[in-house]
Order: C-alpha cells, then structure tokens, then sequence
C-alpha cells in the first residue's frame, strides 16, 4: 500500500535520488516513496522519458544555482553602531636581530646615510609606510639589554655579544638615535624594558632619562648628551614573552611575573604617571593572561599578545588558513577583556599615581608571516624572506580581522621593518619595497576612523574559508564609508553586490573611487629594480539608493570609497 503522505518529495531530494542510483532503479525508489504518479513497477518509455525531462530540468537549475551561488552579497546596514580603529594598530618593531638595524635602517659610514648614520632610502621607505608607533629594542633580545650601554657619545659606548641572536651590538644605535628615528618618521616611541637581567630601578631610570624635567640625574644626563628637551616616551612594555622557557627570562611563573610586574609599574609610574603601560599576555596559555588581568588589569593598558602565521607548507591555502585560525585566538582574549571594568574603582591614592584612565585593550606588538616550513629563509635564523603575492593577501587578511575586532585591538606592530620578515630589503647599495609593503601602506592610507560592521555571503575556498574576505570603515561625519574587499580566489572574477541598508530616503550612495592592488600571479615577488604589484585607480561617480554590482579581480586587494549624498 502507498504512502499517500509522502507523495510531493521535494524536488532536490528527487535529483539526489537520480543522480545517485540511475534512471531505472530512480524510478522504482521514486514510484514507492510516491513521487512518482505510475504503479507499474516496469518502466514504459513514457515515464523514461518523464524522468529524464525531471532530471534534466533539475540539473538545468543546479547549474544556474551553481553559478548565482560563485556570487558574493556584501550588505552594509548604515544604523549599525561603530567602532573607533586605533591608529596604533598600524604599527612597526625594530630590534638587534641580523640586519634589521644595523645594515638596514642604520648603517655608519654608508654613501647612502645622513649624518645620523639613518640610511636614506630606507627612512623614505618608512616613512611612505605612515607608522604611527615603533617598538623597540626587543623582542627577545631585551633580556639581555642594558639601556645605559646606548646612551652618550658612540665612541664610548660598550660593545656586546649579542648573546639571543648572535654577532655583535655596538649599542651605536640607542636610545636618543631611536627617539631621533620616530621624529623623523612621525612615529611614537614604544619602549621594552629587560626583566631579566634589569631592575625596577633600572627601568624608572630610563623613564627619567626619558621623560624627566627636573633638576634630576638621568634627566641632567639627558642634558648633558646634547637632549634638552625630554623625549616625551609614552608607550612602554613590562618584558616580553616571559612566559618563554627556552629564554633566556627568569619569569615563566606567572605569579612571579605578576609580583615584579608590579613592582616595574609602581617604579616607572612614580616617576611619570602619564605612562601607558603593556604587559605580557597569551592567547595561547589563558590562565597566563586571566591570571595577569586579574590581578593587574587597574594599571595595565594593553596586554600584549603575538600572532606570526606559521603555515605548515607553502600552499596559499595553509598560508591563508594560517591567519584564519587567529579567530580563536581573538575571541578567547575578547572572553577575558570583556570581564575586565571599562573603569577602574577603589585604586588607593597612596600609589601615588593613578590607574589606568581607559578600557583595556590588546597589544598584538608582534606580528606577521614567518614562513618557517617553507626553507626559504635566508640570513640570520633564516628569517630573510622573500615575500610573494600570495603573503601580500594574507597580509590583508591579518588588517581585516584586526580591524573587525576594533573593539579590543589598540594597538599592533609588525615584526619586523627591514630585512627581517621585513616589507623593506637592503643590500649596501640599494633597497626595495616586497610585496607585503604594499597593504601594509595601502591600509594607513585608505582606513577611515571607525569600523562599521558588515555581513559577507561568499562563495568557499575550502571548508570554512571564504573566498572574500571584506570590511568597511567609515569617516567621523559617517559621510564616507571605504569597503576593503579581498579576493582570494586565485583565478575566479567575483561578481560582487554591495547594498546599503537603511539609507535616509532623501540620501543617495555615490560609489566615487575605485583602488585595486594585484600582481602577475600569486608567486610573483619584488626584488632591488623589479616591482611585480599592479596598482589601477579608476575614479567612479555612480549613485544609487539600491546598491551596486562591481567585478573584483582573481587574488586583489580592492578600495571602494563611497560618499553619502
């Protein structure tokens, strides 16, 4: 007897049937699910051909579903609130590591140098870069820094073997040459201070070297050097990587950490209380990180955390899955934010300065692509790398997740500036822009003031990639909104819809400019002479109050600007 319930199967699960079993016995599984209309289990022509007029006419709309679906929908709804994107997450290190320094953004006695030993075409570089923060000295050299060997006239400078990274630090370029740097690329100061070997009183003095306007004798010594006015250093950082046991630290405890952590801050703070102070974080080991924002989250402004892509082989889909995976990271520490008072209460005068003024935020003060799988590497540690296309893009995914997590991001420095998984290479004659120089500048240049969130419906890469990856940033006035759109397919155009919702019904959207980066292939690269990016501008004036359809090109990274009429 039939099921008369089940005699409308839906249309998709009839196609599945098809496909799986064949015509012939199809229609004996269809005939007694009652999709089909024929109680003779022998099939006629005329219900053959039936079923196949059916599985034609479904595959016919798998196809054209197929094809809509390799379309992406980006919707952008105009009452969403926003987010402020520090300017700090556009950031740069520098540190004693191979030839990032000496021989990259300083070298004594080149043709290429001005009279501060600065190397001229690589200043020019970084300074087009827009950096808005330069963290130094280190990096897991600062164990074993002494800011004192990097003051006063070079020539009586102690020279040191470089006991982390190997060779030598004729401490030539300190502290008064780093401060000089910043000025001349219009960057802020960001000081790292050695736990491991230092002191609390030697970090307070360096604040005073720093910072002080008193009759004082770190601030006289200042003086003395040639520095009248003080360096005005506000960004500093308590360690780095502590938790590390192969470094040469001494506080993988965290409660260790904590108690001289403590005693660091009180120390810097007492001589200047305006200090924005960084502590180290992990989004790897989250007891480390509960445990220090626990105890120490009224004086601690950012907690550091470090996020390289390691991808496990050289496939730009491992590349690209690399940086995916740093999603988990993020909303583990947005967890622990989260619990943390926007405002600190009940911090007892008799500290003698006070706490932190604003909401605590992440520091990613490390970041970037280490390609240790690949073999590639040349130089120091082998962390020489040519960069390609393919980590130009990756690199743009990197911005797009930190600016979609504007909330707990205020600030991140990229590791490193020059020669040293670096986006500026040297040799002593010339030097050069890699690939990934290009979204690191392309991103300061066109990111409006705050993050406006948006929904991306995209067509997969594999499993949970999308093939577009897109954010939207919009002005203070929310008269211009700029759409930052990544296409990571390596060989597909995506037709792309942009609709705004919830536009004044007197308002209209104009799409004006047009800004697109991409290269000859994904293993194109840059080298001294030869730059293999291709930048079109295309100026657009095309209104509407619906939205817009716009192709992006294979592997690109796109700027669309859009101004509210």
């Amino acid at each position: 007897m039939k099921n008369n319930h089940s005699r409308s199967l839906p249309n998709f699960i009839t196609t599945l049937v098809l496909r799986k079993y064949g015509i012939l016995n199809a229609s004996r599984i269809l005939y007694i699910s009652g999709a089909l209309p024929d109680a003779n289990l022998i099939v006629s022509k005329k219900l053959m051909r039936f079923v196949l007029l059916l599985f034609c006419l479904q595959f016919t709309m798998l196809s054209m579903f197929a094809q809509n679906s390799r379309e992406t929908i980006i919707s952008i709804d105009l009452n969403q609130p926003v987010e402020k994107v520090s300017p700090m997450v556009f950031g740069q290190f520098i540190e004693y590591l191979g030839r990032c320094i000496n021989g990259g953004v300083y070298e004594e006695g080149s043709s290429l140098s001005d009279e501060n030993g600065f190397r001229k075409d690589v200043i020019q570089k970084v300074k087009d870069l827009n950096i808005p923060i330069l963290r130094f000295p280190g990096g897991t050299v600062i164990k074993i820094y002494h800011w004192q060997d990097g003051i006063g006239p070079k020539a009586e400078r102690p020279k040191r073997k470089n006991l982390i990274w190997g060779g030598m630090n004729d401490n030539h370029f300190g502290t008064a040459e780093f401060v000089e740097y910043c000025h001349k690329i219009g960057a802020e100061p960001f000081l790292v201070v050695n736990m491991a070997t230092g002191t609390p009183e030697e970090a307070s003095n360096w604040v005073e070297y720093c910072n002080g306007t008193g009759d004082t004798f770190y601030a006289n010594l200042r003086r003395k050097h040639g520095f009248e006015k003080p360096f005005n250093v506000k960004y500093w950082a308590i360690g780095n990587e502590e938790y590390a046991v192969t470094d040469a630290g001494k506080h993988q405890n965290v409660e260790k950490y904590i108690e001289d952590s403590w005693q660091y801050v009180k120390m810097m703070k007492l001589q200047d209380p305006s200090l924005k102070i960084t502590l180290v974080g992990n989004s790897i080991d989250l007891d480390w990180s509960k445990k220090v924002i626990h105890d120490m989250h009224s004086v601690c402004d950012f907690l550091s955390i470090h996020l390289y892509s390691i991808p496990s082989d050289s496939k730009y889909m491992s590349l690209l899955n690399s940086v995916e995976a740093f999603n988990i990271d993020l909303n583990n520490m947005r967890t622990l934010i989260q619990e943390v008072p926007k405002t600190v209460h009940d911090f007892s005068s008799w500290y003698r300065f006070p706490p932190r003024q604003e909401p605590l935020k992440i520091a990613i003060d490390e970041w970037g692509i280490w390609d240790l799988n690949s073999g590639k590497g040349t130089g120091d540690y082998n962390m020489e790398y040519s960069y390609n296309w393919a980590h130009s893009l990756a690199v743009g995914k990197f911005l797009n997740l930190f600016q979609r997590n504007a909330d707990i991001i205020g600030l991140a420095t990229w590791a490193q500036t020059v020669n040293v998984l670096a986006p500026i290479m040297t040799n002593k004659s010339d030097s050069y822009r890699q690939t990934i120089y290009t979204p690191l500048q392309a991103y300061r240049q066109y990111t409006l003031k705050n993050n406006l969130p948006l929904d991306v419906n995209s067509p997969a890469l594999e499993r949970l990639l999308k093939a577009v990856d897109a954010t939207a940033s919009i002005s203070d006035d929310q008269k211009e909104i700029v759409l930052t759109v990544l296409n990571l397919s390596e060989n597909e155009i995506m037709p792309t819809h942009v609709n705004f919702k919830n536009l004044a019904p007197n308002k209209l959207m104009q799409l004006s400019e047009h800004v697109c980066y991409t290269a000859p292939s994904l293993e194109a690269t840059n080298n001294f002479g030869i730059n293999c990016v291709i930048e079109t501008k295309d100026k657009i004036l095309r209104s509407s109050k619906s939205g817009f359809e716009v192709k992006v090109k294979p592997a690109s990274i796109n700027f669309f600007r859009f101004k509210l009429l």
